[in-house]
């Protein structure tokens, strides 16, 4: 098959940092490729995928030049609703057998399905249940497009679109050693936001009375929470803040980790973070809440606590042990593996592509 795979200007394909859905959209990108179909990828320049062609969608990756806030987000519309226009416009569409779009915004590309008759797939990575109640009625009408939730919880935040099988995140293990090193420390890595909870992770870390490694980066508008109730608890002793770091430090960071902690305070439609982690061998303790229970198995691949109660995930921090890494490690192997889940997507798509051909 040969795919047009939109992703955003906001970030490079692979990210040079901790990066969100690019990561998991390299994977797919390169084994897709290595299986023989060939991709053209609309990405941030930079983006680079062995076998896979790249155009460029703007002068520069938006995230890297502006840092995330208003200004990136204006500036990243724009780029990314150019290229959408510019690419159906000219008629390219005609060339490929499907077109994937793969952004947290999904409905940038829905203005310009209808000048297309060749199916559209949206994976669904954000929940957006504030504005969907006034979008539903406008999108659900829209035949040749196709929705591919990263999660079931998906589905229930918005029901009612034209949904195909749900579809996770996965990952190449090779790049994620597992490790049995003496395990240092707590870690938390991830935006460093209210909704991801960071200030309960260290209220946590404290009452378990062991070492948490921050790692994330802040964006303007999120600066004053980190001043306020990040700040006053770093010592770089106890408590850490290591910066936004790159993939190879993440991966030493997650080998070192006794567990890694999720204390979301948001519906997290899945949790990249959770997989990394797993496939290192470290096992997590999250908040029950959203896409939690579709990617950890509770004491197997780690402890699901009551969400909110900080107390708990300082209890569970104490027995953490108990928790076998191998173990954690082949959980994550038999759920989240690319190998699996690229042969799912192919299942998936492939009759949309047929179904099409068949009609024209």
């Amino acid at each position: 098959m040969k795919i047009a795979f939109f992703m955003s200007s906001r970030n490079i394909v692979p990210p040079p940092k901790t990066g969100g859905i690019e990561q998991p959209a390299f994977y797919l990108i390169k084994e897709l490729v290595k299986r023989g179909h060939k991709i053209v990828l609309f990405a941030a320049p930079g983006s680079k995928i062995k076998g896979a062609k790249v155009e460029k969608i703007s002068p520069f990756s938006t995230i890297a030049k502006l840092e995330r806030g208003q200004l990136e987000e204006r500036v990243n519309n724009f780029y990314d609703t150019v290229a959408l226009a510019d690419f159906f416009s000219s008629g390219r569409q005609k060339n490929f057998d499907l077109i994937q779009f793969n952004d947290h915004v999904f409905y940038k590309i829905l203005p310009f399905a209808g000048q297309s008759e060749i199916p559209i797939v949206i994976q669904i990575n954000y929940p957006h249940k504030e504005i969907f109640p006034y979008l539903k009625k406008s999108i659900s009408g829209i035949k040749n497009v196709h929705y591919l939730p990263m999660s079931d919880f998906i589905k229930s935040a918005m029901p009612g679109l034209n949904y195909l099988e749900p579809f996770y995140p996965s990952f190449d293990f090779k790049d994620f050693p597992l490790s049995f090193s003496k395990k240092e420390h707590l870690l938390f890595i991830g935006r460093i936001c209210p909704e991801k909870g960071v200030h309960l992770a260290i209220e946590a870390a404290k009452r378990a009375g062991r070492k948490l490694i921050i790692a994330g980066g802040i964006s303007p508008s999120n600066l004053s929470y980190f001043n306020d109730l990040i700040k006053p608890h770093i010592d770089n002793k106890n408590i850490v803040y290591s910066g936004e770091v790159d993939f190879k430090t993440k991966i030493k960071l997650f080998q070192k980790a006794a567990a890694t902690l999720f204390p979301i305070q948001w519906d997290e439609p899945f949790g990249l973070v959770l997989v990394e982690s797993m496939a290192c061998g470290a096992p997590v303790i999250a908040f029950d809440r959203a896409a939690v229970r579709e990617v950890v198995e509770d004491k197997v691949s780690g402890y699901i606590v009551p969400d909110g109660d900080i107390e708990a995930m300082a209890r569970a921090i104490k027995k953490i042990g108990n928790i076998n890494r191998r173990g954690v490690r082949r959980y994550a192997e038999n759920n989240f593996s690319i190998n699996d889940w690229v042969k799912k997507y192919e299942d998936i798509i492939r009759p949309l592509v047929l179904k099409n051909k068949k009609r024209r």
